[in-house]
């Protein structure tokens, strides 16, 4: 399911500009709904035979279960808060009827309230297939999360309010 370094010499080839549009929108939807937390939003990309293989989980299969998955590890907006998601797409392949691609992602989150939170960064692979009617949803995703840094003021680090200051006591 996943592209290897031989995809190309296979019948893959790079995405037409019409097939990077429609899955430009697929990413701003994806980033407009983790931000928001809407796991209903989030579902809606998936295929009904998708697989998605989360960080320390076991693979969870099929569009009920990760609907059902959605739901149950959304955050609670209430408490925490998504200051920001992104994805980094550094390439994609077109094999058929299947984009693949991968890149890197981050998230920042916050609590509700705190003057700064935590980001965490990864590394994420997709495999969106296209259906008859030309829409593509995700057929396998698979991503990692390294360890949370903080993420926004801090006492110990350079920043706006906080000059960065030299060994002999100057200001940059």
């Amino acid at each position: 399911m996943f592209a290897s370094a031989h995809t190309f010499a296979q019948g893959c080839r790079n995405p037409t500009a019409g097939e990077r549009a429609a899955l430009q929108q697929l990413y701003d939807k994806d980033k407009a709904a983790s931000i928001s937390g809407d796991w209903q939003t989030l579902a809606t990309l998936w295929a009904d035979d998708a697989v998605a293989l989360p960080p320390g989980e076991q693979p969870v299969i099929g569009i009920e279960s990760i609907r059902s998955w959605l739901q149950r590890t959304r955050l609670d907006s209430s408490k925490i808060e998504v200051t920001d998601y992104s994805i980094n797409i550094r390439a994609v392949s077109i094999c058929g009827d299947t984009a693949i691609e991968w890149g890197t992602s981050s998230i920042a989150l916050r609590p509700r309230g705190a003057p700064a939170g935590f980001r965490a960064s990864g590394n994420i692979e997709r495999n969106w297939k296209r259906l008859p009617d030309g829409t593509w949803k995700i057929e396998c995703a698979i991503w990692n999360m390294g360890k949370p840094e903080p993420d926004g003021p801090r006492p110990d680090k350079p920043g706006p309010d906080k000059p960065a200051v030299d060994k002999e006591g100057s200001t940059h």
